[in-house]
């Protein structure tokens, strides 16, 4: 099952590593770094509230918040534990967003620290190898080739984990191994079974077709904001 970013009308919402496209709807913003861009991809926006923490030490009071966003965040945690349980002590929801296991042995994202995967609505992860067979092979063919990115995107229960959660029922393990059955011909078959209707894959062409035409910059943006809401 599906599990969007769906934050509160009401209440106050928190956005924890917002980076330089934070969340229309996130009343405060964290982000332990204010120059270094090194783990994200531009410069970060300060346009409401901002305050400089670490996320593993949150300084806010307990249930301080209705609704927290962590997009692509998880991953590059050094305690991925203790971030999850402060998480859950300063909000009573929130909504996580990484790359899968499939995504980070794909994509050339050397500075994360954890493969992660959802198994029955428990996230796991696992140590991220430092091998990258592949360079920076599929992020270009991610940007400039159509059929690759159609592709992609019309799979993201591969490519990206997400998991809205509320009160206690988010669960999260460190695991030693990966939990993927890769060598499994009926986990593999059930892994790549196409899950996107027909409209949407001409939605998802048109759009690549526009975004060649676009200037590169324009290009990144409508990239990144189409990755938040997978259309």
């Amino acid at each position: 099952m599906e599990q969007r970013l769906n934050p509160p009308k009401q209440g106050l919402v928190l956005e924890i590593g917002s980076g330089e496209n934070p969340n229309p709807r996130s009343n405060v913003l964290v982000d332990r770094f204010l120059f270094d861009n090194t783990e994200r991809g531009g410069d970060l926006v300060i346009d409401r509230p901002f305050v400089v923490a670490d996320a593993h030490h949150l300084p806010f009071k307990d249930g301080a918040f209705a609704y927290t966003i962590c997009s692509h965040i998880l991953e590059h945690m050094d305690d991925p534990i203790q971030f999850v349980s402060e998480l859950k002590r300063v909000s009573e929801a929130g909504y996580i967003q990484s790359p899968s296991e499939i995504a980070e042995k794909t994509f050339h994202w050397s500075f994360h620290r954890w493969y992660v995967n959802l198994i029955d609505g428990v996230i796991i992860l696992h140590p991220r190898e430092a091998v990258e067979p592949f360079g920076e092979f599929f992020d270009y063919l991610y940007a400039y080739n159509p059929a690759y990115y159609v592709f992609q995107r019309s799979m993201p229960h591969l490519f990206w984990v997400e998991r809205e959660w509320h009160g206690d029922d988010l669960k999260v393990e460190v695991h030693g191994e990966s939990p993927l059955k890769l060598r499994d011909p009926a986990a593999l078959m059930e892994l790549v079974r196409p899950r996107m209707g027909t409209l949407r894959l001409v939605f998802l062409l048109i759009v690549s077709g526009i975004g060649r035409k676009m200037p590169a910059n324009w290009r990144g943006s409508l990239r990144r904001k189409l990755r938040r809401s997978y259309l």
